[in-house]
């Protein structure tokens, strides 16, 4: 093992510095376990049996933790300082939406002051910084809520730890651990604070985030040389740590910021963040339409100072080029995004879904492949032994025993009912239940009645030994260990009159227990052996060993061998090959072909029935008393077993699976199922869940020939899925992952973290966005690994919630979907919101370009064009990141990669079909009012110069009529007026028809969203304010128009954008993929 050093993070000679510093601040490392006990004496450490350490009464830990607290703090390491409101507020000022906007500003104020009698200037100035800070405080407060969300969502999943007090063990919050404290480490925990190491069965510490090295490390209890610094010690588990394999007890030396992680942290700067995908997107999206308005305002400035003959270049720059700038620029995209995400943040709250990161819910929403666990995601994790296989028969639910014998049975003492109860059961019944009832890391817990607790004692050692028939003798090295202790520790509680019983463990082993219990008396099975060494279950392994010494055994007290006693649990297909004989009512037969066919028939039987199998063995052996047995040196026998039987255990699907299943499949997502259960489990439970068909063929990797014959014969039998076994995959070629990833619906069984970690890597090579569940410490590289990591709420390790982007705290498989759809919708309605502000550019842009082109009087004056992008749009752009999803959004298929936030189509309808349906009806009420009030709409080409205007060379006449010069600009305001009042009427209807992309407004509901109908409200409350408030529409260069102008857009929504939106609309979802309505698809 290479020697642990910390991870760099500064220069290395101030690494080294900082190295010695932490490492001189511990001395624990070099003490034994006896000097630790003296060294904590309120631990109450065990020194024969650390294990068996009391820890600290609840007393003491009240004293420290009030003590501890006051000085050191909680447990925990205090998080970087959040950014001061005036640093969150200052950020918002650097959009580059309001950089532009505000250099505006500026230039408009310089214009001003060249020039001051043109008043209007230093209004369009007032204007523009106006709208900046208030835009910015928007930006700051929507931002402050998305990270109240975030910090809200952290203490959902307050880190928890298994602690001994009062010898009791207490899952409490790290936080509240304190120096002394004795805690025990399991495999998938992370390590709550530093501990030295007082008890270790096989522990191995993954200590990446201290030494950056990702090799796990075994730890051990013995104290390490004077010389040896702790990083070096093999003896210390530091805080941050992951328990990846075995488990430990540790007592507590350093807490919170004190701890090596927690100094660590003090002397790192903060990182900066992965942009998202989204954050990507909408930053392509911003320097695109910089550029575009920064080359229309220089083509409109250029167009109107050569057309003006180089006259009043200073208001062709204020009316030309800075008002082109900002009328195209979408001002409300900054604000719609972050109200989207927080919107989304609150509903996938409610749908039990933790998003670690907000921004990750957009490739939540491209996501192409899902790649699930079966256990406990897309089933209950609620498991029930149904079948029992054991002598060649079979036996469904609980074995019976006569009314007699059990009236009995309940007459007599525990001890000897339990034994005429299992005399009374088929032989080998009784020894199967026993391997059940033992070699299981569940518990039992019975409060308010008789209770025996049963104390394991576990021992580990590194000696290797040679086997002499059915004795095995140490190597020379060993020495004697001191024998197990007995039975003494029982504890004896008075009887109660309730009994209540509350089992701990994993599902798979609490239904072992379930179904012991229901039979006999579990506790009473466990007191009469002490266990000496356990291996625990892996997925590599695929097992789990326990070896027993039988208390009160008839052995020689003084005889230097024990008989052990050696039981396993496991797969059944792994577990029988370790083993020659099986047990029958008859005694033990040898295992031959025909047994092996009586085997597979039941295993095949209860994996078709979608059961989980688990087979047991066991045998006797004799070792010398004290012996420490170890798995790496393999120094205990694990062939020649008798196989006494296999279970089958039922998890049945959620309810909610198979609606879940059936909305992946309209939606054009594959779905992998990936699980360690036997391939017929598997796939009978993925065809309950409607994920397959008829589980006929297994389709296996090495068959490279079948791959091609199974994909033709499923196309033509219409079926697009297929089963595969996990030791396969190591074998396959780059041509078998092309042919069964071309699959939509698979079935991986018997599968290690490793081949999860495959799946997800040749599913990325082909171009998907993978999402992958995962709840164990193995899963972590494939959840860091995906697109999108989901880890488990409810079942999932610290490690796998450490590395997923996602929690879901009820771990439902239908709530992987829910975070799919709400991606999918913030990617809709940021389209939707972008294409209906877009809209208003180029209609904004119009006026301009007949003032400059055609010498018409101002169509509009630069604050009304200015009002629109900065106030009357800017409410219903908001409010569509509050739409809700149109009926078909989880009916298509996931967007490609290529597809953009902004497309082409897009552009195409906001600037030019939708632009020229308003611009049609803005112009038409423009020209009107001079009609109304007896002009000749050609009469007023090329009079932009002289007429129209307060400086008014004389008066104007037309069919007869003539006009002052204070008639003329009252006319030219109510034409202004007219114009402003239908684009932004137009907008108006316009943003129901955004609403949707596919779907009719009809059938989706026009009045759906509230959001929509208040914004709508409050942009008419203003652009009445702006038009016919005195003194305002002064201002603004507008007077009160005819009342007829404002049924012009009416017929701009009813002739124009209406009827095209909804024809296009109806040929999308008829025709979406003909080449034609792909232009007009947006």
């Amino acid at each position: 093992m290479g020697k642990k050093r910390l991870k760099s993070v500064e220069a290395p000679e101030d690494e080294a510095a900082n190295s010695r510093n932490l490492a001189i601040s511990f001395t624990e490392h070099h003490l034994d376990v006896k000097q630790l006990a003296t060294l904590f004496p309120k631990s109450r450490i065990l020194v024969d049996s650390p294990k068996d350490s009391l820890g600290l009464s609840e007393k003491n830990a009240k004293i420290r933790i009030q003590s501890d607290f006051q000085s050191d703090g909680p447990n925990r390491i205090e998080p970087p300082k959040d950014v001061s409101d005036l640093v969150l507020l200052g950020k918002q000022f650097l959009n580059v939406f309001w950089i532009l906007q505000a250099g505006a500003g500026v230039l408009s104020i310089v214009t001003y002051i060249m020039d001051t009698t043109v008043i209007l200037n230093l209004y369009v100035a007032i204007m523009l910084f106006g709208i900046v800070i208030i835009m910015c405080f928007v930006q700051f407060f929507e931002e402050k809520k998305t990270l109240a969300v975030i910090r809200a969502f952290s203490q959902l999943l307050p880190p928890q730890c298994t602690v001994i007090r009062d010898g009791k063990q207490l899952n409490l919050d790290a936080e509240q651990l304190v120096v002394g404290d004795v805690v025990i480490v399991k495999t998938g925990n992370r390590v709550p604070a530093d501990l030295r190491i007082i008890h270790s069965c096989d522990l191995k510490l993954e200590t990446s985030s201290i030494t950056g090295e990702s090799e796990p490390i075994e730890y051990t209890t013995e104290p390490a040389n004077p010389s040896v610094d702790v990083f070096d010690s093999c003896n210390v588990g530091f805080n941050g740590s992951f328990c990846v394999d075995g488990e430990g007890v540790g007592v507590v030396i350093k807490t919170g910021d004190k701890t090596v992680i927690g100094q660590i942290a003090s002397l790192t700067t903060d990182q900066s963040r992965r942009k998202s995908t989204l954050d990507i997107e909408v930053q392509r999206f911003v320097k695109i339409i910089t550029i575009a308005a920064l080359a229309l305002g220089t083509i409109v400035f250029t167009v109107g100072v050569i057309m003006t003959d180089f006259k009043d270049i200073t208001e062709t720059f204020m009316n030309g080029f800075l008002v082109a700038i900002i009328s195209t620029m979408p001002q409300g995209l900054p604000t719609t995004v972050s109200s989207e995400l927080t919107i989304i943040a609150h509903r996938m709250a409610k749908k039990n879904v933790y998003m670690k990161k907000l921004d990750v819910v957009d490739a939540f929403g491209a996501t192409t492949v899902v790649a699930s666990d079966k256990t406990g995601t897309l089933t209950q994790n609620n498991m029930k032994v149904t079948d029992l296989w054991y002598g060649k028969r079979y036996l469904s639910g609980i074995p019976e025993i006569s009314r007699k014998t059990l009236h009995t049975l309940k007459s007599l003492k525990s001890d000897i009912a339990q034994d005429l109860y299992l005399e009374h059961l088929d032989a080998p019944l009784p020894d199967l239940l026993e391997i059940m009832a033992v070699c299981n890391k569940g518990n039992v817990e019975y409060r308010g009645a008789f209770r025996r607790t049963r104390e394991r004692k576990l021992s580990t050692a590194a000696s290797q030994p040679k086997r002499s028939q059915d004795t095995w003798k140490p190597s020379a090295s060993y020495k004697a260990q001191p024998p197990l202790l007995d039975g003494s520790t029982e504890k004896q509680v008075r009887r109660s009159t309730t009994v209540e019983k509350r089992f701990s463990g994993s599902p798979s082993e609490v239904a072992l227990l379930k179904y012991v219990d229901s039979v006999c008396s579990i506790l009473d099975i466990r007191s009469r052996y002490d266990v000496a060494f356990e291996v625990p279950f892996n997925s590599q392994r695929k097992f789990h060993i326990m070896i027993l010494n039988e208390r009160n055994s008839i052995d020689d007290p003084f005889d230097e061998n024990v008989t052990y006693t050696l039981m396993i649990k496991g797969a059944p297909e792994v577990v029988i090959t370790k083993c020659n004989g099986l047990a029958t009512a008859d005694g033990e037969e040898y295992i031959d072909d025909e047994t092996m066919m009586d085997f597979q028939d039941a295993y095949d039987h209860f994996g078709n029935n979608g059961r989980r199998v688990i087979g047991f063995a066991k045998r006797t052996f004799i070792a010398p008393a004290g012996f420490k047995f170890s798995y790496e040196e393999l120094n205990f026998p694990l062939h020649n077993l008798t196989f006494y039987g296999i279970s089958a255990i039922m998890d049945p699907p959620r309810p909610d699976t198979a609606e879940a299943i059936r909305q992946c499949k309209e939606a054009g997502i594959k779905v992998f199922m990936v699980t360690g259960d036997h391939p017929s489990t598997a796939q009978a439970i993925a065809k309950e869940i409607g994920l397959i068909g008829e589980p006929e063929r297994l389709l296996l990797g090495r068959h490279t020939l079948r791959v091609t014959k199974i994909e033709e014969e499923d196309a033509s039998e219409g079926k697009d899925w297929a089963a595969v076994h996990g030791s396969d995959l190591s074998a396959m070629t780059e041509n078998d992952w092309d042919e069964l990833l071309k699959k939509r619906f698979i079935v991986f069984a018997r599968t290690t973290p490793e081949h999860k970690l495959m799946i997800v890597e040749n599913c990325q090579k082909r171009g998907e966005i993978v999402t992958v569940t995962g709840d164990g410490v193995n899963d972590a590289p494939a959840l860091k690994r995906a697109n999108i990591g989901v880890a488990m709420g409810l079942t999932g390790s610290d490690v796998a919630k450490q590395a997923a982007d996602v929690v879901l705290m009820d771990d439902k498989f239908a709530s992987i979907i829910h975070g799919i759809e709400e991606g999918r919708l913030l990617f809709d309605n940021l389209r939707k919101s972008i294409g209906y502000t877009l809209s208003h550019c180029f209609p904004s842009i119009v006026p301009m370009l007949l003032n400059f082109i055609g010498g018409l009087p101002p169509p509009m004056s630069a604050l009304q064009m200015l009002s629109i992008d900065l106030g009357t749009d800017l409410p219903p752009a908001i409010s569509l990141a509050y739409e809700p999803p149109e009926s078909d959004i989880m009916k298509l298929p996931p967007r490609k990669r290529t597809t953009r936030l902004v497309s082409f189509a897009m552009l195409t309808y906001a600037y030019q079909i939708a632009a020229y349906m308003i611009c049609t009806g803005s112009v038409s009420a423009y020209f009107y009012v001079y009609w109304r009030n007896g002009i000749n709409p050609f009469d007023i080409f090329f009079t932009s110069q002289k007429y129209f205007r307060s400086d008014a060379i004389g008066n104007f006449t037309s069919w007869g009529n003539t006009f002052t010069p204070p008639e003329q600009v009252d006319i030219r305001y109510q034409a202004a007026a007219a114009c402003y009042i239908v684009t932004v009427t137009s907008q108006v209807y316009h943003i129901w028809m955004c609403k949707t992309r596919r779907t009719s407004i009809f059938t989706h509901g026009v009045f759906r969203n509230g959001a929509t109908v208040l914004a709508v409200l409050v942009e008419l409350g203003l652009l009445c304010l702006l038009v016919y408030t005195p003194g305002v529409k002064f201002v603004m260069g507008s007077s009160s128009p005819p009342f007829e102008v404002w049924f012009f857009s009416l017929g701009v929504a009813a002739l124009l954008l209406l009827p095209y939106n909804e024809t296009r609309k109806f040929f999308i979802r008829r025709a979406p993929h003909n080449p034609i309505v792909r232009l007009v698809k947006w």
